[in-house]
């Protein structure tokens, strides 16, 4: 028999390394528990009661409950990347801690179904770590929980379609009245708290600025390395460079316009039209 190489024993090692490693992992869990302020009173939501449940399955099923990890008074739609139990649940993924993440039901992972089907696919092919619902009999690493989560999976996408096509057309339509049709509000300018647009004075100096920069021959390059050099940073809050410097040159709102472009179902829809907001630019 030939002798392996120390290249493929090195190999060979790593591998009864990994595999250990995945074994040791495979029965460990973390529960996670949510309840929202208006749940708390309510009977069957109520932490303890989630806690019961998921020690209950743990214990049933052999696995070793590393953790149980709580979000008290948060609501179901909040990303759970932004909630700081939850972010708890990712550092110990992320550290391999575990492979199973056991909820009393999905919607204390998310009240909306995309974010639990995203969330759910997000920690599976990221970090390895599968979501079993002890009480509605869903695991997310069996064929038939794939199957349902597939499922569901589909329905989120035709949900967010056609929240995405009614922001579209909420957007369009306010664009053709003049409005301000959302995004990223424009330096110079700030939200008026009636999802419009006022003037931010301060801001509105900079702008004024750049044309004027402009308006004397400056380069793009140039009047970007001024507002670098004085600290002054974009509505991003990030360094100016001549495409962003452009970018304000050639924004028609400062003109006093609303420009709203939308593209859907191979329909084109452009809107340029005097908007409700103040001119910045004469």
């Amino acid at each position: 028999m030939a002798t392996s190489s120390a290249r493929v024993r090195r190999l060979l090692r790593q591998n009864i390394v990994q595999t250990a490693q995945r074994e040791a992992v495979r029965a460990k869990a973390v529960g996670y528990l949510r309840v929202s302020t208006e749940e708390q009173a309510q009977s069957g939501f109520g932490l303890d009661a989630q806690e019961d449940a998921v020690r209950k399955y743990a214990d049933a099923v052999s696995l070793d409950l590393v953790d149980v990890i709580t979000d008290a008074g948060v609501s179901g739609t909040t990303r759970p990347s932004d909630r700081p139990g939850f972010a708890q649940v990712l550092q110990l993924a992320e550290r391999r801690a575990f492979s199973v993440l056991l909820v009393k039901r999905f919607d204390r992972l998310a009240r909306n179904i995309a974010l639990a089907v995203v969330t759910s696919n997000d920690l599976d092919k990221v970090h390895g770590v599968t979501i079993r619902s002890v009480t509605e009999g869903i695991d997310t690493g069996s064929p038939a929980g794939k199957m349902i989560f597939g499922l569901l999976a589909a329905m989120a996408e035709g949900e967010r379609d056609a929240i995405v096509e009614r922001t579209k057309g909420g957007r369009i339509e306010k664009a053709r009245q003049g409005g301000f049709a959302g995004g990223r509000v424009p330096i110079g300018y700030a939200r008026d708290g009636k999802k419009g647009l006022t003037l931010d004075a301060d801001r509105a100096e900079i702008v004024r600025r750049i044309f004027e920069e402009n308006g004397k021959g400056r380069t793009l390059q140039a009047i970007a390395d001024v507002l670098n050099a004085e600290g002054i940073l974009t509505a991003r809050g990030k360094r100016w460079h001549p495409s962003t410097v452009s970018y304000v040159l050639g924004n028609p709102v400062y003109f006093g316009t609303v420009e709203y472009l939308a593209v859907s179902g191979g329909v084109v829809t452009h809107i340029n039209r005097p908007g409700d907001h103040p001119r910045l630019i004469r």
